[in-house]
């Protein structure tokens, strides 16, 4: 009979073991994680100068590209584990990968992008999910990569996030990221500042992680400045509540230079749909929204207008936002790319201020046939001048 106790109590000993390991590790993990969240702030950036002209001249035709190259993740064979797509039917998929493929894939994605930036020749390039030191990417240094490669150019990395070590999802842990924002100009950039954006409040701040947008300031024949904005919004936050409070810190931000006299030109990732409802557009509504015919998915919840059913955005008449049509700019990650299946959606483009004239925007073609084949952002390019 003590026997039987003993082996009991031996039982119910390694029962409580077991349960209670994997609780203590789960709450030592939850506390790290809690405990590592910090926000950057706002704060003056290093400028690293190679640029061999000082000033830009009115008048003259310039031309700005804004890309997103997915921390050289998206391959065309990538799902991104955070997205979430509904097909025909109303069935729901939901991306599968944490990180990049391999090493070797993030090598060949960055190098993709890079291709296809360099081939613009632009004046100007603002790119996002631009990774330094993560394990989402490896720890390929892509900042180090594209400033080697726009070795003339004065240039500005901002981080846009410092994360912990994220252990979901289970099969393919995203990891601790490292992340910025890459601004390159042909012309000097006298000044480099990071803006924090508002951030969720709740949990979900652990996933959309921080945000920020980066000023720079670049100086203009007739003492004013143009001020480049490169920036990165809000991508999961339920209904787009903290996208519209970035928004508005944005629009505040941009309106305030504008009043100085400066001319603004803001670029970037907006995770916002930009084409439809725009005033520049009458034909996209959001029953007949943009590329409606290429995809085979209804529209995700994920995507938010940047325009009402009024025409109107966050921006008034202040300001224009400036989109292309002629190709997609981002595409659905809840799958694999697919021509004619996932959803496809234009969110990269910019906005500009009343003394900078639109000259054209294009979206262009990434990689071979249908695209998306180095990122699941696509560049986009505008041609614009300097009111004199």
């Amino acid at each position: 009979m003590a026997k039987n106790k003993k082996v009991k109590k031996i039982i119910i000993s390694s029962v409580i073991v077991a349960i209670g390991i994997p609780i203590v590790i789960v709450g030592a993990y939850a506390t790290y994680v809690l405990a590592s969240y910090h926000r950057i702030g706002d704060k003056i950036e290093e400028v690293n100068h190679k640029a061999a002209q000082n000033t830009v001249s009115l008048n003259s035709e310039l031309s700005v590209t804004s890309f997103n190259i997915g921390f050289g993740a998206y391959s065309d064979e990538y799902s991104f584990f955070l997205d979430q797509g509904i097909n025909a039917d109303g069935s729901a998929n939901v991306g599968y990968y944490g990180k990049a493929i391999s090493k070797d894939d993030v090598l060949a994605n960055t190098q993709g992008c890079l291709d296809s930036a360099i081939s613009l020749n632009s004046d100007f390039y603002v790119f996002q999910e631009v990774d330094k030191d993560s394990d989402r990417s490896y720890h390929v240094n892509q900042n180090t990569i594209l400033a080697d490669a726009f070795n003339t150019f004065d240039s500005t990395y901002v981080l846009n996030f410092d994360s912990a070590y994220l252990f979901y999802p289970l099969h393919d842990p995203h990891g601790k990221s490292i992340a910025g924002l890459n601004t390159f100009s042909k012309y000097k950039i006298e000044s480099s500042e990071r803006h924090e954006y508002k951030v969720a409040d709740d949990l979900s701040k652990l996933f959309d992680l921080d945000r920020c947008f980066s000023s720079n300031r670049i100086k203009v024949e007739n003492d004013k400045e143009l001020v480049l904005i490169n920036s990165h919004m809000s991508a999961y936050d339920e209904g787009g509540k903290i996208r519209n409070e970035q928004l508005k810190q944005l629009y505040t931000f941009m309106l305030n230079e504008y009043k100085k006299g400066n001319y603004v030109v803001c670029g970037g990732d907006f995770n916002h749909d930009l084409l439809t409802n725009n005033p520049m557009y009458p034909q996209y509504t959001e029953e007949n929204f943009a590329y409606k015919d290429l995809t085979s998915q209804q529209k995700p919840d994920w995507v938010n207008y940047l325009f009402d059913s009024d025409k109107n955005s966050k921006y008034d008449s202040t300001f224009t936002v400036i989109a292309s049509d002629n190709q997609p700019s981002c595409r659905g990650c809840d799958l694999p790319f697919t021509y004619g299946v996932n959803f496809l959606s234009t969110v990269d483009g910019f906005i500009i201020s009343p003394n900078v004239e639109y000259k054209s925007v294009t979206t262009t073609v990434l990689g071979q046939n249908d695209g998306f084949e180095f990122s699941d952002h696509q560049p986009t390019t505008m041609k614009f001048s300097l009111i004199g």
